[in-house]
């Protein structure tokens, strides 16, 4: 993801003034590829630099809240990757030093800033569906567990796994289409069914695996949210599961009193509803845009116009307390009240 969000600044015209990296091949390669000034071992020695402006913390998952914190304290504005860490505690850590920095912070929630995904919100935002009452979000890879063996699939590094890695981003969707409703209750349960490489038969895998190859955290999650006022949202996310999922393996559905809309992978935007007392399916076209570009681009925008970005610290941790009350569900047994 740093290599993406590299590729990002560029398009937009930054100037990357340095980088970070523990690793000695990986941080001389992006000077190699993008041309960026100066090179640091270590996230302080980046933060001592007075040419930079702001941070793109593209890290394992339990470097997020150390990283973030010191930029804030160091008074630089802040793109936090997702997930925003891999506990509460740490959210709120991060939270009261985005509050008392007065920097400009914003969560890296790619899928609000889809052409899809802003239609259908303006949609929502217009009343088209009406009182919203229920809501499904999905996202299923038939074989797509990412570096089996390394920092993804470690929890002590990423908090999690598929839930935590590619669930937030559909779980994130959902809830800003929703408004963030209130959440009062959580019932969630997670497996762990491939917990070694030599078990786990896959054609391609994102990234490299990792000798010896073992895995101790989710590829498949379930879970129900309730929220304060009746409303209801249904998760489901898999790295990996036995089945076919085509056309569209990931989507959101939102169901309303005056309409029914999907969204189904990234492009396909149909709205359920009547029209003259017949029923009536529509399909909205959008512009598509370059997302990761256009999340970039807003975070430059927010810090010259001093205003809050679209994906921000507080709703950063209500997500991150929903991720840690579906495992805590599924650890215990029982439905987790959080109210």
């Amino acid at each position: 993801m740093g290599r993406n969000h590299m590729k990002s600044a560029q398009c937009l015209g930054w100037n990357l003034a340095a980088v970070a990296d523990i690793d000695a091949v990986a941080r001389q390669e992006a000077v190699r590829i993008f041309g960026i000034g100066k090179a640091y071992e270590t996230h302080t020695q980046l933060l001592a630099d007075s040419a930079v402006d702001a941070v793109v913390i593209a890290t394992p998952n339990n470097c997020h809240a150390r990283q973030a914190i010191d930029a804030l304290a160091a008074g630089r504005h802040v793109f936090l990757e997702k997930p925003m860490t891999t506990s509460l505690a740490d959210a709120d850590a991060i939270l009261a030093a985005v509050r008392k920095s007065g920097r400009i912070f914003q969560m890296g929630m790619i899928s609000r800033f889809r052409g899809g995904a802003q239609a259908l919100k303006q949609f929502l935002a217009n009343g088209g569906c009406g009182r919203i009452h229920t809501a499904q979000a999905f996202s299923y890879r038939r074989r797509g567990i990412p570096g089996f063996g390394g920092w993804f699939t470690t929890r002590a590094a990423a908090g999690g796994g598929a839930l935590i890695d590619i669930g937030v981003h559909i779980l994130d969707l959902a809830l800003y289409l929703m408004d963030f409703p209130r959440p009062v209750a959580v019932s969630g349960m997670t497996y762990n069914v491939w917990q070694r490489l030599e078990d786990y038969h896959y054609l391609s895998m994102w990234g490299q695996p990792v000798a010896p190859g073992r895995k101790d955290v989710d590829d498949y999650a379930v879970a129900l949210i309730r929220f304060a006022d009746g409303q209801t949202l249904q998760l489901n996310v898999a790295w990996a599961v036995n089945m076919d999922f085509a056309p569209h393996a990931s989507g959101v559905r939102i169901m309303g009193e005056k309409a029914g809309a999907a969204l189904l992978g990234h492009d396909d935007l149909r709205i359920y509803g009547e029209q003259d007392g017949s029923l009536a399916d529509t399909q909205l076209h959008f512009r598509k845009v370059e997302a990761g570009i256009e999340e970039l681009r807003h975070f430059a925008e927010c810090i010259r116009e001093k205003r809050q970005p679209l994906a921000t610290a507080e709703q950063g941790r209500a997500v991150q307390l929903l991720l840690n009350a579906i495992y805590q569900s599924s650890q215990e047994g029982r439905e987790v009240r959080l109210d």
